[in-house]
């Protein structure tokens, strides 16, 4: 069912007004049904700016369409995790972190008693899922 313009009004007033309590997340969810791309622009850059989460301001922005604020925030991701996979002498673990990744599915796969992953492994897994989840998006 499309939404009149009188309901789409009454719902944008109604989101401004949850934006202003401080209501954040249903706001956005008024927002994104009415597709009020300014609403959610300005709802990420609250996240991103001043509440200095970027996560959640994607959220926001991908909702928005907004292309130069998920470039921004992609490109900080990417280096973030650049940053992550070098070691102290430049070196990229990028094939660690696939045989990690490998090494994560094999064990969920076949799970044996007393097979804790170590902290090193640990931390190497969830490189191995966040650049899987970033290649899968570019």
């Amino acid at each position: 069912m499309a939404l009149s313009d009188a309901q789409k009004s009454d719902l944008m007033r109604r989101g401004n007004t949850l934006f202003n309590e401080g209501r954040y997340f249903e706001a956005g969810k008024i927002f994104a049904v009415i597709g009020y791309k300014t609403g959610l622009i300005r709802l990420g850059d609250l996240f991103y700016f001043e509440k200095e989460m970027p996560l959640v301001a994607y959220g926001f922005y991908r909702n928005a369409q907004h292309k130069p604020m998920l470039d921004k925030i992609g490109d900080g991701f990417v280096f973030a995790l650049q940053c992550l996979l070098a070691d102290d002498s430049g070196v990229k673990k990028a094939a660690v972190a696939d045989k990690a990744e490998e090494q994560l599915k094999i064990r969920h796969a076949n799970p044996v008693d007393g097979d804790e992953p170590t902290a090193q492994q640990s931390k190497e897994n969830k490189i191995a899922h966040a650049v899987a989840l970033l290649k899968k998006r570019s």
